[in-house]
């Protein structure tokens, strides 16, 4: 169903269908030229996307009071030269900053990193053309009290972002509403737009209000907020002038097929299913181990005789640290035999004992330890074998999700969620996922893969290119701080393979264990 919406911002006034749910918004051609200069009067009929908490396609971060905190909505149109986009911001505490592309990273010294974007106020606009491996990223900056000028800077993903590329842009402010205008060249993008060519889009707005803060004192009070509607974008309408599509040039494949070994008989799946059992043997014994050393380690504290006896708490459950600064966290740990001014020598290795054994058991919770072939990749020495096991149960909730419900999940979430369990930095997290996608990649565990495909039926020559191809993606984009979804991974792996999805969501099930398949 679709009804109609009046919108009313800076010099326009026009009536705009609204999206129903789960509809690409269908883009119409300009019915007169633009002239991009901030002043919306010129615009007819436009798809119109509201950037509003709980709408479709709409993702948020941190808390707003409402429209007049904060409000957004884009505009869409095209012809045969641009992509015509337009955005009405509503904010009741403007923020403006340029962040210059090579400064866009901060670093605190605790090893934090932030994209300094997300505290000023930004738009980010994110396009990609049908069939392309990689879409076009921008940054916009509205007009501040030291500029009447907006400031952009950008460029297709994977390579250098520059300084106001060539698209035409301009912003106007007036009280509590801005805009954003800009027409972005097809030909920039390399683009033949035809009509019903469906883009994916992602359309994205910061919301600092903590003007004259240093973006540290920013990140301290945590309270960057973002809102973002990621959609389709369908071309309608027929304009004049479109350049044909040039014909599309054969497939190549630029990585070669991994080739098992040998032929696989009953005895690989058989050693395999072994390994998983003495897996979740190890992890038992474990959990008694670290009971009975806390037992110790009360003991050796001067607790009472009532709390020397053996603790009696289950798999998952971490030691409570008595002895005051002792964090979990692996960063903070402190050295063996280290001990501050007023810590007698028994606190401090009470302490150290504790924080090991916290760590240990950090991953227990679904009694899930991770197997050899992750564990034995090379990992920060600050990390310990309990947080790469926690990472490997982070993973297994995610694609359990992912296989059994086949929902679409932003891979950077990963990065985070693992961060988060395991008491580690994201950069920490991010690392390890990058070697493990290039170990992947890279041949490593192609016994690994080869066996497992062939638990479930799948031939192991498309089974190693779908994983192969997914690594290699996965791999460049976590290391880039990009950004894409499970389900677009899912989809090029497929094309790369020729599996098809069922046999594609069974795969990834069976890789991260048997009870994961579909």
């Amino acid at each position: 169903m679709r009804i109609s919406f009046t919108i009313a911002a800076i010099g326009v006034i026009v009536t705009l269908p609204m999206l129903g749910p789960l509809e690409a918004a269908e883009v119409p051609v300009a019915r007169q030229p633009i002239t991009v200069d901030g002043d919306l009067r010129e615009w007819g009929p436009a798809a119109w996307i509201p950037i509003a908490p709980a709408g479709d396609g709409v993702g948020l971060r941190g808390v707003f009071q409402g429209a007049e905190d904060h409000d957004a909505d884009v505009l869409v149109q095209w012809d045969a030269q641009f992509l015509y986009l337009a955005a009405v911001v509503t904010d009741d505490t403007l923020d403006a900053g340029r962040v210059a592309p090579d400064a866009r990273e901060w670093q605190g010294s605790g090893g934090q990193r932030k994209d300094r974007m997300f505290y000023f106020d930004h738009m980010k606009v994110f396009v990609r053309e049908p069939g392309a491996n990689a879409g076009y990223n921008l940054w916009f900056a509205p007009p501040g009290q030291s500029s009447a000028e907006p400031y952009w800077w950008g460029g297709r993903q994977r390579q250098a972002e520059q300084v106001h590329p060539p698209i035409r842009l301009a912003s106007l402010v007036r009280d509590n509403t801005r805009t954003f205008e800009m027409a972005i060249p097809w030909s920039w993008m390399e683009a033949f737009p035809q009509t019903g060519d469906v883009f994916d889009a992602m359309f994205l707005f910061t919301d600092s209000d903590m003007p004259d803060l240093d973006v540290a004192v920013k990140i301290a009070r945590q309270q960057d907020r973002w809102i973002w509607w990621q959609g389709k974008l369908e071309l309608t309408g027929q304009p004049q002038g479109l350049r044909p599509r040039p014909p599309a040039e054969p497939l190549k494949r630029d990585r070669p097929i991994v080739e098992a070994a040998r032929p696989l008989d009953s005895r690989v799946t058989d050693a395999i299913a072994r390994s998983r059992q003495k897996a979740l043997a190890a992890a038992r014994a474990d959990s008694m181990a670290a009971s009975q050393a806390a037992a110790r380690t009360n003991q050796q504290a001067g607790h009472s005789a009532d709390s020397s006896a053996e603790p009696t708490h289950e798999v998952g459950q971490v030691v409570a640290t008595g002895t005051a600064g002792v964090s979990t966290s692996s960063a903070s740990e402190p050295a063996s035999g280290d001990s501050e001014a007023g810590v007698t020598e028994s606190q401090s290795s009470t302490g150290s004992l504790r924080a090991r054994l916290n760590r240990r058991l950090l991953a227990r919770r679904n009694g899930a330890q991770a197997p050899d072939y992750l564990r034995s990749l090379e990992r920060d020495p600050d990390l310990a074998f309990a947080q790469v096991d926690t990472f490997y149960a982070v993973l297994r909730r995610q694609f359990s999700r992912i296989v059994r419900e086949r929902i679409t999940s932003r891979v950077d979430f990963f990065v985070v969620d693992m961060a988060t369990a395991a008491s580690c930095r994201r950069d920490q997290s991010r690392k390890y996922l990058v070697d493990l996608l290039g170990a992947i990649a890279g041949g490593e565990v192609t016994g690994w893969v080869v066996a497992t495909a062939a638990e479930v039926g799948i031939e192991q020559a498309p089974a190693s290119a779908f994983i192969t191809d997914i690594a290699q993606r996965a791999a460049e984009i976590f290391a880039e701080r990009g950004v894409t979804t499970s389900a677009e991974l899912i989809k090029r792996g497929r094309k790369e393979s020729g599996l098809d999805e069922d046999q594609a969501y069974a795969l990834i099930g069976a890789l991260l264990g048997p009870d994961l398949v579909p």
